[in-house]
C-alpha cells in the first residue's frame, strides 16, 4: 500500500463521535463548521456534538444550523469542562459509536480526514488491546526530536499528540473517563491536552501528513493558543499545519482573507 485511500478499501465503516468545542470567534468558528457540515457523512456512521462554552458572540441558533446535537453552558468554564463533558457523554450516551474524535472550533478538515482516520484504525493492529490513540495534526509544536519515538514517510509514534486533533477508541475513552472521575483536580490544568491521554500509558499514531488546518483566533480574537503579538498573521503561523494535504494549502489563503474581512 503507499496511501491511506489504498488501505481504505478494505476497512469496515466505524462509527466515529466528533466531539467539537465552541467558544465565541465567530467567523471561525462558522468557517469550521460549514467544513465538517460538508464532510461528515450522511448515513449515519458519523455524528457531529457541539459543546459550547457560554459563547457571547453568537447563540444556540447559528450552531444548530449544522448539528442538533448542541449543549451549550449557561456559564463558561473553561474547555476542560466542555471535554470532560463529551468524553463522558461518549461513555455512557452514546454508546453505539465507535471511534470519539475531539477537536477545537478554530480548525478546517480535510474531506478524507474520517476515510484516514477510519483505515488507520483498521490497520493499525489486528489485536485490538493494542491499538494507539491517533492524531491528524502534525505540528511544529510537537515535533520536537525528543516527542517522536519512531517514523516512517506516512506516520510516526509519538509521546504526546495536539488537542486538537486526537482520537481515541471506546475502551481507551472509559480509561480516561475513569482517571478524570478518579482524579478530578485534571478536569483543569489543561488535563485534556496530556495527562488524560498520559494516563492510557501509551504513544500516538501521527499522521505524517496533517489533516486539518490550525488557525487558532478571528480577527480581534484570540484563542487559548494566541501568541502574544496582536498582529493575527503571527498566530496564523505560529502553529499552522507541518506536511498539510493539498486540499488544505489550496484553501489556507481564502480561509485567512474570510477571517480577516470587515
Amino acid at each position: 500500500y503507499t496511501t491511506f485511500n489504498d488501505l481504505y478499501r478494505i476497512c469496515l465503516v466505524l462509527k466515529i463521535f466528533i466531539a467539537l468545542s465552541t467558544y465565541n470567534r465567530k467567523k471561525i468558528t462558522s468557517l469550521c463548521l460549514e467544513n465538517l457540515k460538508n464532510i461528515i457523512d450522511n448515513d449515519g456512521s458519523t455524528l457531529l456534538s457541539i459543546y459550547d462554552d457560554a459563547s457571547t458572540t453568537y447563540d444556540e441558533k447559528l450552531l444548530k444550523k449544522y448539528s442538533e446535537n448542541v449543549l451549550r453552558f449557561r456559564v463558561n468554564g473553561g474547555i476542560e469542562r466542555s471535554r470532560a463533558r463529551a468524553v463522558r457523554d461518549f461513555e455512557h450516551i452514546y454508546k453505539n459509536f465507535d471511534l470519539f474524535y475531539m477537536t477545537d472550533n478554530d480548525t478546517i478538515h480535510d474531506p478524507t480526514f474520517l476515510q484516514t482516520l477510519r483505515t488507520i484504525y483498521e490497520t493499525s493492529s489486528k489485536n485490538e488491546q493494542e491499538k494507539l490513540p491517533i492524531g491528524l495534526f502534525n505540528s511544529i509544536f510537537h515535533n520536537q526530536p525528543e516527542n517522536i519515538i519512531h517514523d516512517n514517510d506516512l506516520i510516526s509514534i509519538r509521546k504526546t499528540c495536539p488537542g486538537v486533533s486526537q482520537c481515541f477508541n471506546r475502551s481507551m475513552i472509559s480509561r480516561i473517563v475513569k482517571f478524570i472521575d478518579e482524579n478530578p483536580v485534571y478536569e483543569t490544568l489543561y488535563g485534556f491536552d496530556y495527562y488524560w491521554p498520559a494516563s492510557l500509558g501509551v504513544p500516538f499514531l501521527q499522521t505524517k501528513t496533517s489533516y486539518l488546518e490550525h488557525f487558532a483566533r478571528d480577527k480581534n480574537e484570540k484563542g487559548l493558543h494566541s501568541s502574544f503579538s496582536d498582529n493575527p498573521m503571527d498566530d496564523f503561523d505560529r502553529d499552522r499545519a507541518l506536511s498539510p494535504t493539498s486540499y488544505l494549502k489550496k484553501i489556507r489563503k481564502d480561509v485567512i482573507n474570510k477571517i480577516l474581512e470587515d
